[in-house]
């Protein structure tokens, strides 16, 4: 295995290639929308990625063969400012294996054919879809329903200055209007088919001789599978004709509003108490936020990247009644300075940051990884604590569990062993720390942004599940 290449993607990065491909996506560019996807944090272009393969390969051969094909899988996502590389696995005068990797594990495979273009994988130009489609900064969010059929084509988007500024080694090999082609594959993908909620997954072209036609790729559904919601097209354009595969993410999680949780609680319930709700900008901590105001509680919900989602759900929340402020918060960071102008203490607290959960890594079990779920839900915990009992020492709290204690789901070894520990602690909280009090439960599998995939999949009912336990946490021992 020879690395050919290494470097980090940044955010700079993504914009230059958004610009040059059309797509622009969130998932790719935007912090706080990319956190409501599976990725979590924003990733770079699997387009990207190729390109800078197919060009860091070209760059290392004094000779290059005629392309004739290539074929890649996007396994995995690859995260702003990861250390990446383009590995060569296998050299063979017909065919190279090349990996992209991170950390010694693979991210993206890549499989590319040499030999003359076949007239056998060229399509029936005359007869390509015709309609163009014109682009937009905003990608389209069809419904799964009318994706079957789709057909258009989109003009490239990277001229000839782009691909050898970005890509010089191969726009010289392969050609400017391929690495157009290949570019405009993913603003298809990102932008409009499927569009929003889009995980590109696999490209398969071969080249083909094409006639003089416009600088543009065609595209047309050739299947959309409703049960896996994958979607297979056909494209063409720029010197290479194939399949592009694709999946639509199901949207990310809405919570209820505070107008479809009427009746769900008396209205004075919780009335007289004051939460803090770490992590109620979205998923379980928003949820939560609402349900004690509907009860009459005041909530204080925090946010550290997610000001305009926290903004949102404070404006729900004040438009039916209730009292809800905002505070920035971070919980890998000392909490002291942080509460130090909260005006009254809380007689509750929730506690839901989110980390990543879901990472892939080269090894079973990662030391820094595991330091950074224990900076979070234990040292994190902690700190906040002894921060809030010092005001209010019969503080009543919320410490989430979860089942992966026990069930321990493959790759969240870190995570279930950071929870084990908050459990520990919290234990030893009851005992030593009295009156202070902490509830700990471990949830299910709830929707939420991070545990959604890319098809429904069945989970417990959030309502069903949070209002018992706010109940037990809000209560008041006579």
């Amino acid at each position: 295995m020879t690395t050919l290449a290494q470097r980090k993607f940044g955010l700079t990065d993504q914009k230059r290639f958004a610009a040059v491909s059309g797509d622009y996506n969130p998932m790719h560019l935007d912090a706080l929308k990319a956190r409501r996807t599976q990725a979590g944090e924003p990733v770079v272009h699997g387009i990207h990625l190729l390109l800078w393969a197919l060009d860091s390969f070209a760059a290392s051969q004094s000779v290059l063969a005629n392309f004739q094909g290539l074929r890649v899988q996007f396994s995995k996502f690859v995260y702003l400012d990861e250390a990446v590389e383009v590995q060569l696995v296998q050299q063979r005068p017909d065919r190279v294996r090349i990996v992209i990797a991170v950390g010694g594990t693979p991210r993206s495979k890549i499989s590319i054919d040499f030999g003359d273009a076949s007239l056998e994988n060229c399509p029936d130009w005359a007869n390509l879809p015709s309609e163009t489609i014109a682009s937009s900064p905003e990608p389209l969010v069809p419904e799964f329903g009318d994706i079957g059929g789709k057909t258009g084509r989109l003009a490239f988007r990277m001229l000839k200055d782009d691909a050898e500024a970005l890509f010089p080694a191969a726009a010289k090999w392969l050609g400017v209007r391929r690495l157009a082609a290949l570019a405009s594959s993913t603003h298809l993908v990102g932008m409009i088919c499927p569009g929003l909620n889009s995980i590109y997954d696999e490209l398969n072209v071969r080249a083909c001789a094409e006639p003089e036609s416009p600088a543009s790729l065609s595209f047309r559904v050739t299947q959309a599978d409703a049960r896996v919601r994958s979607v297979e097209q056909e494209i063409a354009g720029g010197g290479l004709a194939g399949m592009a595969l694709s999946f639509a993410r199901t949207p990310p999680v809405e919570q209820a509003s505070m107008a479809s949780l009427a009746g769900s609680v008396d209205s004075a319930e919780f009335a007289g108490s004051l939460s803090l709700i770490v992590g109620g900008s979205r998923g379980l901590g928003e949820l939560s936020a609402k349900l004690i105001a509907s009860g009459g509680g005041r909530v204080i919900i925090t946010w550290r990247t997610g000001k305009e989602d926290a903004g949102n759900v404070a404006a729900d929340i004040r438009a039916a009644g209730g009292y809800c402020e905002t505070l920035p918060y971070d919980a890998g960071k000392p909490a002291r300075e942080q509460l130090a102008a909260l005006a009254e203490a809380p007689t509750h607290v929730y506690y839901f940051p989110t980390p990543s959960i879901f990472r892939a890594q080269s090894e079973m079990f990662s030391a820094q990884r595991l330091q950074d779920f224990v900076a979070v839900y234990v040292d994190g915990f902690w700190q906040l604590i002894q921060t809030l009992r010092e005001r209010q020492p019969a503080l009543s709290a919320f410490y989430p569990s979860s089942v992966a204690v026990t069930e321990r789901p493959r790759g969240m070894t870190e995570y279930s062993m950071a929870k084990a520990a908050g459990e520990v602690l919290c234990a030893d909280i009851n005992v030593s720390l009295a009156p202070t009090r902490v509830t700990v439960i471990r949830l299910p599998r709830l929707p939420t942004d991070q545990t959604s995939t890319v098809a429904d999949a069945d989970g417990a009912d959030p309502l069903a599940t949070m209002l018992p336990i706010i109940r037990e946490v809000q209560w008041k021992p006579q």
